[in-house]
């Protein structure tokens, strides 16, 4: 309470000496009252950060192809996922930062070249992604249009449920392991933003992908216990593991819609296509089948390179987002 009535004190003890000068100002000359400081190009006040918020629905189509040797596994699906996005924007500097992160909810298709090479239904799974972008705006400090490069980083996990394909740590269990692929990918392209009337904008980008690491497990390509020789056969002893590279692009564009100041529903539409070569290794038993009971007489390793891949994942966006 102290400090307070010393902070007004002071504060009223400046106004009265102030007083003298406001009046010479203000009643001798013309003009009304000097500003202390003017507004200067540049400053905070003129050109503040604005930030993005939103949320977003995601209806895709997915398709998966990956070989081993002649065998292959392939998948179409449909998913449903939600999305949340953010978006800084800083006038002064014409740079902004963006970021999302989404999960799916629903996933549903067929496969084929499954466990031991079997068409089945995709039901559930996983599809998981996160990342972010920095961006500048070659246009300067322009309110209705933006335009210029970007820079970022993806963290994609495709992984619908295609099913299992058993492999045994011995010869009378079997084991398995549900798909798991993961992508890091980096991004490069060009961002877009106008308005369209007081109302409507369009956004978009376009991103090229040079370099996407991809690795994990291919739990539903496998293989039956093969017969290789007298009395002797072969059964996969581990799920299928993936080291790779890839290439490829990402895009979206969107028409937005401002109901008020702050507010924006946007719709339109995304798209991302990778492909690549991968390593895929599995250990398998050897088995001498020349007795009633079949026994494991070594396990090997196996390493199948240069195996082609790809992931292609596209479909409708609807967003809602809030400024301030």
């Amino acid at each position: 309470m102290t400090r307070l009535a010393i902070s007004v004190a002071v504060a009223a003890s400046t106004l009265l000496l102030a007083a003298p000068s406001l009046a010479a100002d203000y009643f001798g000359s013309d003009a009304p009252l000097r500003t202390g400081f003017a507004n200067e190009d540049g400053s905070d006040l003129d050109n503040p950060l604005t930030f993005e918020l939103g949320l977003r629905y995601w209806y895709s189509w997915g398709a998966q192809n990956f070989n081993l040797g002649s065998a292959a596994l392939k998948d179409n699906d449909n998913a449903q996922t939600v999305e949340g996005q953010f978006r800084i924007d800083d006038a002064s500097t014409n740079y902004y930062a963006k970021g999302l992160a989404g999960m799916s909810f629903d996933i549903n298709g067929t496969q084929t070249g499954g466990p031991l090479g079997q068409p089945s239904t995709v039901t559930d799974g996983r599809i998981a992604y996160a990342g972010g972008d920095v961006g500048f705006s070659w246009l300067g400090n322009n309110p209705h249009a933006k335009f210029g490069p970007f820079a970022g980083y993806m963290y994609w996990n495709d992984s619908p449920n295609l099913g299992r394909s058993n492999y045994y740590p011995t010869p009378t269990s079997g084991n398995s392991q549900e798909d798991d692929v993961e992508v890091n990918a980096l991004r490069l392209g060009l961002s877009g933003k106008v308005d369209l009337g007081e109302n409507f904008d369009l956004t978009g980008e376009v991103a090229a992908v040079p370099y996407a690491k991809i690795s994990g497990t291919l739990g539903a390509l496998g293989f039956a216990p093969t017969v290789t020789g007298a009395n002797t056969a072969v059964e996969p002893a581990s799920a299928v593991g993936m080291d790779g590279w890839g290439y490829g692009a990402m895009a979206e564009a969107m028409v937005g819609f401002h109901p008020t100041d702050h507010m924006v529903l946007r719709f339109g539409g995304r798209a991302w296509y990778l492909q690549g070569k991968a390593d895929e290794t599995f250990t398998e038993n050897v088995l001498d089948t020349s007795g009633a009971t079949p026994t494991v007489t070594r396990t090997q390793d196996v390493i199948s390179t240069a195996n082609p891949w790809s992931l292609f994942r596209y479909g409708l966006l609807a967003e809602m987002s809030y400024s301030f």
